[in-house]
């Protein structure tokens, strides 16, 4: 069910209120997560708990183009029997070339009698279940109602009804494991040994710990055809390839701190990259600065935080936008 992969793809943007947990705690129940999760070259971790204490969370939260979605989610999710204030901590990790299933580790409370129940009875939900390795994976298949009739027939191959699919698995109370069906029984396979967790790749976590503090930490190990996807030939993109891992952080108090290292394999290709990209934020400057309408103002006043830096092999890139940016954007 796809309201059950709301819960933890999006707490991080949905979360509205909970206690505010130490860092030490926090990155404890990061690190446990770490070991339930298969290797992959994308990392990404979330302290559900400290952004949703920041006053940049309050305020966003009351904005009338923000509220409303925020509370019809709010509503769906509370329909399997989870609060948002139950997540803690939430570790994703991506494997491969589909960015589209993570498999993802999410620590907090849950009442997993109250989620099943909600689940079965819900009769647009069928919800199965397997042992695999003893554990019990979880499948629930929502199935939306039919298109109105409009006199086109599907293609041949192609069902009139498409039905989505989550599965889950609850280790415990604290602890629960979320994806594809394929990507819940890797998780099994990594707890019980059989194979390699993400925790065990040094590159990752290694990066992850550069911003131990941080509300969100990410890293992402860039493969050839990464860099093909983010080249562009009509903008001066810069030559992604020499780039071998990206890490950084997101942190929120009263605005939005964000911190990116691209990290190269020469310094020469590092200053070249810096080079371009600081081309590419002149260009956006220039361009936002030139509108008569003064429509771009709160963006390029934005972009003017924006550093980019060339050192060594490595390229930082950092931001802080204030809080008045994101009302002004949501105004």
């Amino acid at each position: 069910m796809k309201k059950f992969a709301i819960v933890v793809m999006l707490a991080m943007v949905l979360v509205t209120a909970g206690s505010k947990v130490t860092t030490a705690h926090s990155d404890a129940q990061s690190s446990g997560l770490l070991q339930l999760l298969p290797d992959g070259n994308i990392l990404a971790v979330i302290d559900v708990q400290r952004m949703t204490s920041s006053s940049l969370w309050a305020t966003l939260s009351t904005q009338p183009k923000v509220k409303p979605t925020l509370d019809k989610m709010q509503s769906d999710i509370s329909e399997i029997g989870v609060r948002f204030s139950d997540i803690q901590t939430i570790v994703l990790v991506f494997s491969g070339k589909d960015f589209n299933a993570p498999t993802v580790a999410v620590s907090g409370g849950f009442d997993q009698a109250a989620v099943l129940s909600k689940l079965r009875s819900n009769r647009k939900v069928k919800l199965t279940f397997e042992k695999y390795k003893n554990y019990d994976v979880y499948r629930s298949d929502a199935v939306p109602l039919p298109a109105k009739d409009d006199g086109v027939k599907p293609s041949a191959g192609v069902p009139a009804v498409q039905t989505n699919e989550t599965s889950f698995c609850f280790y415990d109370s604290s602890t629960v494991v979320v994806g594809s069906a394929a990507s819940v029984r890797a998780s099994v396979d990594t707890k019980t040994g059989a194979r390699t967790s993400v925790a065990q790749n040094a590159r990752l976590t290694e990066a992850i710990a550069q911003n131990s503090s941080a509300a969100i930490r990410f890293a992402m190990i860039m493969t050839p055809s990464m860099a093909t996807g983010l080249s562009s030939s009509q903008l001066p993109i810069p030559d992604f390839s020499s780039v071998n891992l990206i890490f950084g952080a997101l942190d929120v108090a009263s605005g939005l701190d964000l911190n990116a290292t691209l990290r190269n394999d020469t310094a020469d290709h590092a200053r070249s990259v810096a080079e371009r990209l600081n081309s590419l934020l002149t260009m956006a400057r220039g361009f936002l600065g030139s509108a008569s309408d003064g429509k771009f103002s709160s963006v390029n006043d934005a972009l003017k935080s924006v550093s980019i830096v060339g050192n060594d092999i490595d390229v930082t890139i950092t931001a802080s936008l204030p809080q008045e940016f994101f009302t002004q954007l949501f105004k």
